[in-house]
């Protein structure tokens, strides 16, 4: 028979238990409604964590129909002493290329990328004029065109051109260096740390273009974008590229963009996840027949021909339309925007084509929530 004592210890012991069971079911209440405020600086937490992961989508809207979270992390610890990549922080660089004519083009882009905070860009000047314009304030690579082809200014100098910078990315990726492809009239609007991109883990990542190569994206339901790019240095994205560049140096005449869009969709037999051309596949919708149909989000791919791993921006990150802005504005959260076909939202003062390009960042800045551009040194 149990004692008064031991069954008033049973009964506190019973209490106990209840009010721990309270506070925990407490406790977790209060997590489900916590707002992530740890109290520790974005640089502390590991790179896929952001706070601004949490506060991405709140109160952002794009023209396009997907607000991006693509490029949140931050450089954390393991960024910046080189722990994820073995004894040395990896080499990075950001190129785009330039010719007398885009000299002030190219001041524009890369005081641009200064501004936002990069440090890694350098133009790559294919002849002598631009490079003396450049060099002495500007981080310049001389890579010359022989006998540039100006009396044909697409079929000609714009394929010498295309063939170089195909030619030139291979060889940097040849001597371990990681690579970001981009135009000179791209309009950079926030600054995303570029070993981020090595953190995902893929070899290739592509832009979206429109529609041209017409053929292929009416086959495959979208194209990439020659005009932006970021390849690791690595065996796979080394073969990939010697695809793409095939007998392009040496016949110095060759469309890139065509070349890229050929390796991926004939020559590699991508494996796409998900489906880029599933029945639900968010696409834009407009009268513009130029840019109605287009994909949106972002996606990836296996290639078993050569272990190839490829990951498609979504068309906020990098917003690539013509025409249609402001009304198909990327949100806040855009990385790059490459507009065409705006020419009617420039100053009509400017008749010539480098002028209409250099205004056309401020416009951008004016209409899309840019950085504001300043033109004062073109």
């Amino acid at each position: 028979m149990l004692s008064l004592r031991s069954i008033q210890q049973c009964l506190l012991g019973t209490i106990l238990c209840l009010s721990l069971l309270m506070l925990q079911t407490s406790y977790n209440l209060s997590l489900s409604s916590f707002n992530y405020d740890d109290g520790l600086a974005d640089n502390d937490r590991p790179v896929a964590w952001s706070a601004k992961n949490v506060d991405a989508l709140r109160g952002l809207t794009s023209g396009v129909g997907l607000v991006t979270t693509d490029g949140m992390w931050s450089v954390t610890n393991s960024l910046s002493n080189g722990k994820s990549f073995g004894a040395s922080i990896p080499v990075i660089r950001i190129i785009a290329f330039t010719d007398k004519h885009y000299v002030n083009i190219a001041k524009v882009w890369y005081e641009r990328l200064e501004k936002l905070g990069y440090t890694e860009h350098y133009i790559v000047c294919v002849d002598e004029k631009s490079h003396d314009k450049l060099q002495t304030n500007y981080r310049t690579i001389l890579k010359p065109i022989l006998n540039p082809d100006y009396s044909h200014p697409i079929l000609g100098f714009g394929r010498q051109l295309f063939s170089l910078r195909i030619y030139y990315t291979r060889e940097l990726l040849l001597n371990g260096v990681h690579v970001l492809v981009t135009d000179l009239d791209n309009i950079f609007n926030r600054y995303v740390p570029l070993q981020g991109f090595l953190e995902e883990g893929y070899d290739v990542f592509h832009a979206y273009e429109m529609r041209y190569p017409e053929n292929l994206w009416r086959e495959y339901g979208f194209v990439v974008c020659a005009g932006h790019q970021f390849l690791r240095s690595s065996e796979a994205s080394i073969a990939y590229l010697d695809m793409v560049l095939g007998n392009c140096y040496e016949m110095n005449n060759c469309d890139d963009q065509v070349r890229y869009n050929i390796a991926l969709h004939y020559m590699l037999k991508m494996n796409w996840t998900p489906n880029p051309n599933r029945a639900n596949a968010l696409r834009i919708s407009s009268n513009n027949t130029e840019i109605d149909g287009l994909l949106v989000e972002s996606f990836t791919g296996v290639s078993d021909e050569i272990n190839l791993k490829v990951k498609v921006w979504d068309r906020d990150f990098a917003w690539r339309l013509a025409g249609n802005i402001p009304d198909k504005c990327p949100s806040a959260n855009n990385w790059v925007a490459m507009p065409t076909k705006a020419d009617h939202l420039v100053d009509a003062k400017g008749s010539n084509k480098v002028w209409r390009k250099i205004h056309l960042f401020s416009v951008w800045d004016d209409l899309c929530h840019g950085i504001k551009t300043n033109l004062s040194k073109s």
